[in-house]
């Protein structure tokens, strides 16, 4: 490929999010009331089930399986959506391996927001060079009553003598309704099904709601202000692509008023997570890894039942020939 079309192709790329611009504090608050409005749900929206996987690779080894799914709750626990999410993943590099097993089950109301959760990982983790071996076990219970979220989280180390961590916590949410942010891909169907005719993806329509987010290591919970954005697709893009939802974590604090969001930085706005969606806002490719060493590849929901096991010896070798590697 020529210099010139590189930089044809990138020129197109940018210009898809060139109405993407920084916010200012005005536009969040008009974002943040295009999201609350669009929330106003009181039933089922028929989009927003919908189940979705992926396989993330290294140098063609796999590496890791995540999946996602939104089903009707069918009123257990109250809800209107329950969603499960779900990922194992292997690193190893220079004697230090993980593995690392996941998944979380979650009721969600009718405007996507938590009800209750629970959240399940089991980290083993291995360091050759020192003959160290050490599992694991973290559970979170997460409830919101009334105005208030609470979690009881309760960590299990199987290699001390005290092996029971426990904590507690609670937090007023004076009017914040958190969405998993796992669920986000359902609020881009509530929004597709808000516009009659199908897709008009227009970065300018921006929303902006609160999410409930977990860390790597299960052990916090964070709500903070997202922004979403949803755009015409690129050639980067899966074939079937009809829009791209692009998320950003913004920096924000919940307080007396609600959700206080702040302008972004450039930092800030400068890092984000794109989902290709096909035509019906369901979910077509997840967003791509920090490490350029990964790849993703879609899979099949009903794949994950049969995955085969994570070899952590291929992935090493795998990480280390990609590392090897000049970069283009």
């Amino acid at each position: 490929m020529s210099r010139f079309s590189i930089a044809f192709l990138s020129l197109l790329a940018c210009a898809a999010f060139a109405a993407d611009s920084r916010p200012s504090k005005s536009d969040i608050k008009k974002a943040s009331e295009r999201g609350a409005a669009l929330r106003q749900q009181t039933k089922l929206v028929p989009g927003v089930p919908q189940a979705s996987a992926a396989m993330m690779k290294a140098g063609g080894v796999p590496c890791g399986y995540a999946g996602l799914s939104i089903t009707d709750a069918k009123g257990e626990g109250g809800a209107v959506y329950k969603l499960t999410e779900q990922y194992k993943a292997g690193l190893s590099e220079e004697g230090q391996q993980a593995l690392m097993t996941y998944r979380g089950t979650m009721l969600l109301a009718a405007d996507l927001a938590l009800i209750s959760g629970r959240l399940e990982q089991t980290s083993e983790l291995t360091d050759k060079t020192k003959g160290n071996h050490q599992i694991v076990s973290t559970t979170i219970m997460v409830e919101v009553k009334g105005d208030e979220i609470s979690w009881h989280r309760r960590a299990q180390r199987k290699d001390e003598k005290d092996p029971f961590l426990t904590e507690n916590k609670k937090l007023s949410l004076h009017g914040v309704k958190p969405i998993p942010k796992t669920a986000l891909p359902g609020l881009a169907a509530l929004h597709l099904a808000a516009q009659p005719g199908g897709w008009k993806p227009d970065p300018k329509d921006a929303l902006c709601v609160p999410v409930l987010d977990a860390n790597f290591d299960l052990d916090s919970l964070d709500i903070l202000p997202a922004w979403i954005a949803f755009d015409v697709p690129t050639y980067m893009n899966p074939k079937e692509t009809a829009a791209v939802m692009r998320v950003r974590e913004l920096v924000g604090e919940v307080g007396d008023n609600g959700l206080d969001v702040e302008p972004p930085t450039p930092q800030v706005w400068q890092a984000h997570q794109d989902w290709a969606l096909d035509a019906a806002a369901h979910v077509l490719a997840y967003p791509s890894p920090d490490d350029p060493r990964i790849k993703v590849e879609r899979l099949e929901h009903a794949a994950l039942e049969t995955a085969p096991p994570l070899d952590l010896d291929k992935i090493a070798e795998a990480l280390k020939a990609a590392a090897a590697k000049p970069a283009k």
